[in-house]
């Protein structure tokens, strides 16, 4: 079988990193897997190095028809028997479009749940467009209930929605890191991570103003400014000399080895407003860290309040969640180990890859 993923950007994402494990376990049971990006990076050259074809083809607004015309043509000379689809609105209707009209079945995942402009028309449009093309798929693959239920709400078939949740390989034997020695971050000070582009809708921002109140704790944020250019990055650096806190809030950037790194951290943090199912969150657990985290998406799902980790609504919560796992470290440690169990039992890579393989071969029988 000859599959493809289309992805987002070429960016290492939450999207990205599911598409690449799903890809691994389709070439070892004998697929032939590629990528196809709008544009290159980091998450590109990932693929490549793994031995992984990628290809770039510029589809992700509505008016990019000649990237559409010029997907439908890849996918007809590679002769693609399934298009993947991690994307949202504007490419992945183009990309249903293109694959049904090069003869290819669609499964499209949705790994977190629309947001659309707020005036009317574009709205409307948009919306109708998402709906109409859902149903030419052959599986619509949630990543959580709760992204399940949203994209039911707005008008996709229930009949091909089902949830697969994400899952993660726990690996008992992590590389050594050195996180703390590159970014000079204390070996004794209680570090917090947060992992994820730097954006409004991650939280940065509320969890720079909970570390001021709460004297003991250091915070790394990882990840980039992809969406302004810096100037939402120079907003948090502002705010942190502000609040008088720069000297325990670190940007790193984006850092290849970020999952393997939250070994250094004795918790994460992520205070977002909309998530699917993070990655990072499995990521964290799987190396038996506490999360503190907002129930967005299918977070909830993932994070058992008091048990794996601690689930918080506003900047006072997360204050007092941060002062209540740096005061009492054996408390961490045990929603640590509890959160690792958790993965191991209910969200592995080996439940989730399985499931959407079957999908696969279901989808080239129809």
């Amino acid at each position: 079988m000859r599959i493809f993923h289309l992805v987002t950007s070429g960016d290492v994402a939450g999207g990205q990193l599911v598409a690449l494990q799903l890809a691994r376990a389709a070439r070892a049971r004998g697929d032939d897997v590629a990528f196809v990006s709008p544009t290159p990076g980091p998450f590109v050259d990932l693929a490549r190095r793994q031995g992984f074809r990628a290809f770039r083809v510029r589809s992700s607004h509505l008016y990019q028809l000649g990237g559409a015309a010029a997907l439908t043509g890849l996918l007809r000379r590679e002769r693609v028997d399934v298009l993947h689809t991690h994307t949202h609105l504007a490419a992945a209707v183009l990309g249903r479009v293109a694959a049904r009209a090069a003869g290819a079945a669609v499964v499209s995942h949705l790994h977190i749940e629309n947001h659309f402009r707020p005036h009317a028309l574009p709205r409307a449009l948009s919306r109708t467009l998402d709906n109409s093309t859902a149903r030419l798929c052959a599986r619509l693959v949630a990543v959580s209930d709760a992204t399940r239920r949203s994209f039911e709400d707005q008008g996709f078939p229930p009949e091909l929605l089902e949830t697969v949740h994400n899952g993660i390989a726990v690996d008992g034997s992590a590389p050594p890191t050195s996180l703390r020695r590159d970014l000079g971050i204390p070996d004794d000070a209680f570090l917090v991570a947060h992992v994820g582009r730097l954006a409004p809708v991650k939280g940065q921002r509320e969890l720079i103003e909970a570390l001021a109140r709460v004297p003991a704790v250091h915070t790394v944020l990882v990840g980039e400014d992809l969406e302004t250019g810096g100037a939402f990055r120079r907003e948090l650096e502002g705010e942190a000399e502000r609040l008088r806190v720069a000297d325990r809030v670190v940007f790193a950037g984006y850092r290849p080895g970020a999952a393997a790194e939250l070994a250094e951290a004795d918790a994460l943090v992520l205070p977002s407003r909309i998530e699917g199912l993070p990655i990072v969150v499995l990521e964290a657990m799987a190396r038996s860290k506490p999360v503190v985290a907002t129930a967005v998406g299918g977070t909830a799902e993932l994070v058992a309040d008091g048990e794996t980790g601690i689930i918080v609504e506003d900047v006072d919560d997360l204050a007092t969640a941060l002062r209540r796992l740096s005061d009492d470290p054996d408390e961490a440690r045990r929603m640590g180990e509890a959160g690792r169990r958790r993965v191991e039992a209910e969200f592995s890579e080996e439940a989730m890859t399985r499931r959407v393989l079957e999908l696969y071969d279901d989808a080239v029988r129809r």
